[in-house]
């Protein structure tokens, strides 16, 4: 039975994602912040903090990724794409979301190649690693799933042979 999503589920997504990315660029901005100063307006307060500009492009960004998760990864507007397909283009576009935002926010300068492969080297690692833990969690719910309905079928089964 596929759970209907909704509005509510969208934003603990993304508040889920921007709490872990905030908390992850705050120990960034501690680390690095001082050096990376004038560097990208990531970290433009250095290791006091991020900005509340940086904090709303985060967030929209993030917003903007977990709408194209619930498009691509639901039902309810793609029905006839393969998973593989899902994934590939959830990637790429997500992908293209934050090309937008590395030129428009100036997150970094966009004629750094160093910069570009450390951004490149993030992004495939952050895909991999969600979607290792997406397939854990797949399988952990498929194991919860099959394990009650077998002892669903043992109450059901059991009762019946124990009428006879």
């Amino acid at each position: 039975m596929e759970k209907k999503l909704n509005i509510f589920d969208y934003l603990t997504q993304v508040f889920t994602i921007f709490g872990i990315l905030i908390l992850i660029l705050n120990i960034f901005c501690l680390l690095f912040g001082e050096s990376a100063k004038e560097y990208s307006t990531i970290f433009s307060l250095g290791d006091t903090g991020l900005s509340i500009t940086t904090m709303l492009q985060f967030l929209f960004a993030i917003a903007i990724i977990t709408a194209i998760k619930f498009l691509f990864m639901t039902d309810y507007i793609i029905k006839s794409l393969s998973m593989t397909i899902r994934i590939i283009l959830l990637f790429a576009f997500s992908f293209c979301n934050i090309l937008v935002f590395i030129f428009l926010c100036k997150w970094f300068p966009v004629n750094d190649l160093k910069a570009w492969i450390m951004f490149i080297i993030c992004f495939t690692v952050s895909c991999l690693i969600s979607t290792l833990i997406s397939n854990f969690k797949e399988n952990y719910e498929n194991r919860r799933l099959e394990e009650a309905l077998q002892k669903s079928k043992e109450k059901v089964y059991g009762k019946h042979n124990n009428m006879q």
